[in-house]
């Protein structure tokens, strides 16, 4: 069991018993008033994502969440392939684990082609992922925004772009099809350009 003041994102934890990761947190406390933990959680088999608001002393049940690092190789049209290495005595062996769409949720717009990232298991099943921070993803394909507050008719703000996964980000106007950006997994935005 741990305290609402050891919470931190990346946990999986046991709520009315069902097993959630925390994928955000938050400690708020409202002047005179009890303090409450706000929590942005996914259900680590059906990928649902729900936000609950819980007291500050609740206490929550640890569940026993494995990491073990992967990489994407490839989407067969049914299910998503990933390659592990085994670190046992044959450094050559590798354990392919395929997932379906769904337990993967919104991580699938962010999965590229040899993309490393942990693959989550709880009781020895697959359940998820955890993506890094951020990715650099390629751009397809870009719309011109015109401002409309601008005497320039070529004025152009930020707009969206279509990458490699089908995700939809806005960018400046500077990115072009072609162009690598890299793109914050938490919230879906644009980071920065890639130079290459």
């Amino acid at each position: 069991m741990i305290s609402s003041h050891e919470m931190k994102k990346g946990l999986a934890l046991d709520i009315e018993g069902e097993p959630y990761y925390v994928i955000e947190w938050q400690h708020v406390e409202q002047g005179r008033e009890s303090a409450n933990i706000r929590m942005k959680l996914r259900h680590l088999r059906t990928g649902a994502i729900i936000e609950r608001t819980l007291d500050a002393g609740h206490k929550f049940r640890l569940l026993p969440l494995e990491r073990h690092p992967v990489t994407f190789m490839y989407w067969d049209g049914e299910l998503y392939h990933f390659v592990a290495l085994d670190t046992g005595t044959d450094p050559d062996a590798q354990d392919e684990i395929m997932l379906p769409p769904e337990s993967l949720g919104d991580a699938r717009k962010y999965i590229i082609d040899n993309l490393q990232l942990d693959l989550l298991l709880l009781d020895e099943e697959p359940v998820g992922v955890d993506l890094p921070a951020s990715i650099v993803m390629r751009v397809l394909e870009t719309d011109a925004v015109v401002n409309p507050d601008s005497d320039h008719k070529h004025a152009r703000m930020e707009g969206p772009a279509r990458l490699d996964t089908g995700l939809i980000v806005l960018v400046p106007p500077f990115i072009s099809p072609g162009d690598l950006i890299r793109v914050n997994t938490s919230n879906g935005e644009y980071m920065e350009r890639v130079l290459t």
